[in-house]
């Protein structure tokens, strides 16, 4: 039987409790936050025995290796801020212990004179070493969405374009929260990467507008925009072929107000400003008005009185050429909406559901054995096997994947 503790009680920290609960092979899931409230809650309303939960500082690692060893934990899954990343995933190195995350909080970081695309890569020497297992980006996106590309990829002999995007829509009567609004507006407010011919390059914020037909469950043209994210950063190193081009997109329908309030106000700045004799930045003010994330109480009672409608679609495109045939494969996520998440995981919605499901199904394969190979290394490193294991797992969860093959001879 194998125990896996879980870092952060947050929309995801929910999902992947009560996927990993229902595992025969797992004995114990602890749930570790700093917030005991928010991790007690989590726990009541997926109800099992088998959540445990208990308070611990992401930001110290020291402590958080001590409660690894002492509790003999075989997985460590990280899914707090990305800015506890250097030190949980040192202290899962130093417990020797397995780990898993969904997210980077540095880009190009540099170490020995050698520069990584995201920090979590400087440890894979050591985890190699170790004998140890570190799956990182391992969400929805990224994780899902580049296990997509790579099925793709590997069907092609050239590619041209890999090209991801994420929308959702939100209906609710009053603000509400699907994931750390600070995370999303920090992205917002960054230059996006992206990958052409042979060089990482940055579009400036809320460029490279784009309307895309996304199928059903949406089954509507949405608007999106280049946008801060890992993929372009891994996709080209890890893909398996050389690629002439990546970016990540994303949007919504309230985009536009986004970029009114982030481009046009400035509202994630963060130079001091004089109010009445304090000085305070326009993002620290921001932030402190920001909704938290919906907790399980806040999300079972605005489904239970019809107060919220929520669903989200990943799409990928990848482009390239098949014995001198041109070839685009479309692919794109059908899961949940909030209502039907919520039925299934109390306290769960449709953009937890499609990001931390991925992240589920590929903890419980790290402790099965299904992922063979030491090191750190993101999704689309996976192998045919190991891709085809993950769609089963996914699908037993409601996540399908549609695919669209169209050709024109060169």
């Amino acid at each position: 039987m194998k125990k896996v503790i879980i870092i952060g009680a947050g929309a995801q920290g929910n999902v992947i409790c009560g996927v990993l609960a229902k595992a025969d092979d797992i004995s114990v899931v602890m749930l570790a936050d700093i917030n005991i409230k928010r991790a007690a809650e989590v726990s009541e309303y997926v109800g099992s025995d088998k959540i445990k939960v208990i308070k611990a500082d992401a930001s110290d690692k020291d402590q958080m290796a001590a409660m690894i060893k002492e509790g003999g934990y075989d997985l460590v899954v990280n899914v707090t801020l990305p800015d506890f990343n250097r030190a949980i995933i040192e202290a899962a190195l130093e417990a020797k212990a397995h780990y898993l995350d969904m997210a980077s909080y540095e880009y190009f970081s540099v170490k020995d004179g050698k520069e990584y695309v995201v920090e979590q890569l400087e440890y894979s020497e050591a985890f190699e070493a170790a004998g140890l297992t570190a799956n990182i980006l391992a969400g929805g996106d990224s994780g899902l969405v580049n296990v997509m590309a790579r099925e793709a990829v590997d069907e092609l002999d050239e590619i041209d374009y890999i090209g991801i995007k994420d929308y959702g829509v939100v209906e609710c009567d009053e603000p509400v929260a699907m994931w750390s609004f600070k995370t999303y507006l920090e992205d917002c407010s960054e230059p996006a990467p992206y990958w052409e011919n042979g060089k990482y390059k940055e579009a400036p914020v809320f460029s490279g507008e784009e309307e895309y037909f996304f199928p059903e469950p949406l089954n509507r043209v949405g608007k999106v925009y280049y946008h801060s994210h890992e993929e372009p950063l891994t996709i080209p190193q890890y893909i398996g072929k050389p690629v002439k081009y990546v970016d990540f997109k994303m949007g919504e329908p309230d985009s536009a107000t986004w970029q009114f309030l982030l481009d046009g106000l400035k509202l994630m700045d963060e130079t001091p400003v004089d109010i009445n004799g304090c000085k305070v930045s326009p993002k620290d003010i921001f932030c402190k008005q920001l909704p938290e994330t919906l907790t399980p109480k806040k999300c079972i009672e605005l489904v239970k009185n019809d107060k919220i409608k929520s669903q989200a679609v990943l799409a990928v495109d990848v482009k390239g050429k098949k014995d001198g045939e041109e070839i685009h494969y479309k692919m794109w996520t059908d899961s949940p909406d909030i209502k039907k998440a919520c039925s299934i995981i109390p306290g769960t919605s449709d953009v937890s559901w499609i990001t931390s499901i991925p992240a589920s199904v590929l903890s419980l394969m790290i402790l099965r054995g299904q992922l063979k190979r030491t090191g750190v290394y993101p999704c689309e490193t996976l192998t045919k096997e190991e891709r085809d294991i993950f769609f089963k797992g996914i699908k037993e969860w409601d996540v399908i994947i549609h695919k669209q093959v169209s050709s024109v001879m060169a």
